[in-house]
């Protein structure tokens, strides 16, 4: 909705009517963008999981089966134990069952410990069934308590051909915390859930503690068994740590930018008007933050050379799908943008473009030997994805040197899973084909062949909501080698940390709750809750705090797009306080027969806020960042000309 060069409404009634639609609008989208913090009703129980404890009983009041209740409440959604003390919440509880007996915290705790033991045991019998698993490991510390904890998670594809996460560990990593504990903790995390023989990656950040650690894990694990690919594949580092880290130094550049317009956030945050900022140093002196022209201008540059980082970032975090097969294609689209902006006539854009395109080239000098071959087992896209993709990221000479590592690397992983079915009873392979090879001999070593020279899936094949795991669960007779090989290949995270989680400049701590208890409560709750949820489709948030749930969903990685979206992010409820309050003004103002003049411009100021509120939705931010700024000003000039200041 544009205010100038449209037919602007002539009444207040006509104006509410039509902010009534827009808030209509805005609450689907909202109600859309919280649907994956909701509970998931569809969600279907693992094998050998708890079954709902909301389940239909005698109508005898059973006091066991209540502090069972009590403590899957307090590990589902993460309540402290004190909440079970609260005289409210056991006066409740007795008017409907005047049987119930007050619960301890020692009682609770002890409750919560036995119902983890239980699903614990659940969980290993059922990763027996799992032929391999990737772990991802992320480190916390504690708000009060000098601790530092290391989560380690498993990812793995069950027998329904579904993504798996678990978070299996939560462990008190000892000082100095270096490359020897961390190999400790997640050495001990397999042998204790019995999977050090299934472990077919492990993704963790770029610190030099973790590549000695996993270097050490590579040599321990050789000891006793082969490594798919001669253990190449073994290490996988967070693509989206790798991604931070080229733009963490450049952003310091207008790190005095970013202050002023995060002070002007604050600011105007704690204000009752939200008004242009250039109006707030006009009126308060105490406000000494106003972002310049200029800066205005290079926060809205950077962020449009942020985009394909921001993009990428947000595909490759998530946790519900395969994430390995996108990747390649999010990197080559990050080294065209840098391309681009290298060569752009502006000379800070220029400048900046430069060194973060150093910066990638350093760490992706080597070829990702992962993501190029998940790539190719995408059948949307194959063997194209790689000789598209690596001409653009490497040289000439080192793009055909790449392809033909990559077609190397898929051969050997291919040969090795042939083997192994082999050895399990399969049939005896015979004869060996080449990899570029044409065969109508139906054997297991012509599975790749087949796969590759049949033509990738066409746009038009391809359904709105397709699948990837799907795909390979329908074709898995045809390809039943290379269907073994996506199993294993798609369940790998190429980031450590999921989209639905936080991220911080540095680690992840714990809330000063639970940074008072024991780490192994720590543990039972954090990782306790996590598998109850996942039993009973919840997430981890279950409230929908409107669009501040979507400010930190989609903003909260890149430093500089949680600056711009929460000035894009007004806060809704004061507006319609001030809104209904100037309607009430105006129409007592109409109704004495004063210039029909200030209500025309009073429309025209609303049809301003409600397309600010727009903005909120668009998610763009390029043009959030200007279009903003203008909206602000437009609408205290129509204010000042209405004699509304």
């Amino acid at each position: 909705m544009s205010v100038e060069g449209s037919s602007l409404p002539l009444t207040i009634n006509s104006v509410i009517a039509e902010s009534n639609e827009v808030n209509l609008e805005i609450n689907k989208k909202i109600d859309i963008a919280g649907q994956e913090t909701q509970e998931n009703p569809e969600a279907k129980e693992e094998e050998g999981s708890s079954p709902s404890i909301l389940t239909l009983h005698s109508g005898k009041f059973d006091m066991e089966q209540m502090r069972e209740a009590a403590a899957y409440w307090i590990m589902m959604h993460e309540h402290p134990f004190t909440i079970l003390d609260e005289e409210g919440f056991n006066l409740m509880i007795r008017r409907g069952m005047p049987e119930w007996q007050n619960i301890s915290r020692t009682t609770c705790r002890a409750d919560c410990m036995k119902i983890f033991e239980i699903e614990k045991k659940k969980l290993k019998k059922s990763l027996e069934c799992v032929n391999k698993i990737s772990l991802t490991t992320d480190c916390w510390k504690s708000k009060t308590q000098k601790i530092e904890y290391m989560v380690v998670t498993g990812h793995w594809i069950d027998s329904c051909w579904n993504l798996q996460k678990r978070v299996l560990s939560f462990i008190n990593i000892p000082p100095p915390r270096g490359d020897l504990q961390i190999f400790d903790a997640i050495f001990k995390c397999m042998k204790e859930w019995g999977i050090e023989n299934k472990v077919f990656t492990i993704t963790v950040d770029n610190a030099l503690s973790n590549d000695l650690a996993i270097r050490y894990m590579k040599d321990t694990i050789q000891r006793s068994r082969t490594l798919a690919c001669e253990g190449n594949l073994f290490h996988v580092r967070c693509c989206a740590h790798i991604l931070n880290l080229c733009i963490q130094d450049e952003l310091r550049e207008i790190e005095d930018i970013i202050g002023n317009i995060r002070e002007s956030v604050e600011y105007v945050n704690r204000s009752e008007f939200k008004e242009a900022f250039k109006m707030f140093k006009e009126r308060d002196l105490f406000y000494g933050c106003c972002p310049q022209e200029g800066e205005w201008n290079k926060a809205q540059k950077i962020c449009s050379l942020l985009e394909a980082f921001w993009t990428a970032t947000h595909i490759i975090s998530g946790s519900e799908y395969p994430t390995s097969n996108l990747f390649l294609q999010e990197v080559q689209k990050i080294k065209s943008a840098l391309d681009i902006y290298a060569q752009h006539e502006d000379l800070f854009l220029k400048q900046l473009a430069s060194k973060m395109k150093e910066k990638f080239e350093k760490y992706w000098s080597d070829c990702n030997l992962l993501m190029a071959i998940a790539a190719v087992l995408d059948p949307t896209k194959k063997m194209l994805a790689v000789e598209f993709c690596f001409p653009k990221l490497y040289s000439e000479l080192d793009a055909s040197k790449h392809i033909s590592k990559v077609k190397e690397i898929i051969n050997s992983l291919y040969e090795e899973y042939v083997v192994e079915e082999t050895n399990k009873g399969a049939p005896h392979l015979s004869e060996s084909e080449s990899f570029g090879s044409s065969s109508a001999r139906k054997t297991k070593r012509s599975e790749l062949v087949d796969y590759l020279e049949k033509g990738r899936l066409k746009k038009n094949e391809i359904p709105e909501k397709f699948s990837y795991l799907e795909w390979w669960r329908m074709n898995r007779m045809q390809y039943p080698i290379l269907s073994k090989i996506a199993v294993d290949i798609l369940a790998i995270p190429v980031s450590s940390v999921a989209s639905e989680a936080t991220f911080s400049a540095g680690t992840r701590v714990i809330d000063s709750y639970r940074s008072s208890l024991f780490p192994d409560t720590v543990q039972t709750l954090l990782c306790g809750g996590d598998w109850l949820r996942q039993i009973h489709g919840l997430k981890k948030k279950t409230k929908v705090r409107k669009l501040k749930l979507i400010k930190k969903l989609f903003f909260q990685y890149l430093s500089l797009k949680i600056v711009i979206l929460q000035l894009s992010l007004i806060s809704l409820h004061i507006i319609e306080c001030r809104l209904q309050y100037r309607c009430k003004i105006l129409k007592l103002q109409f109704r004495r027969k004063l210039e029909f003049n200030k209500v025309n411009l009073f429309c025209k100021h609303l049809a301003c806020r409600i397309e600010v509120k727009y903005l909120a939705f668009y998610f763009n931010p390029i043009e959030i960042c200007y279009e903003l700024k203008h909206k602000l000003k437009w609408m205290y000039q129509i204010e000042v000309e209405a004699g509304l200041q």
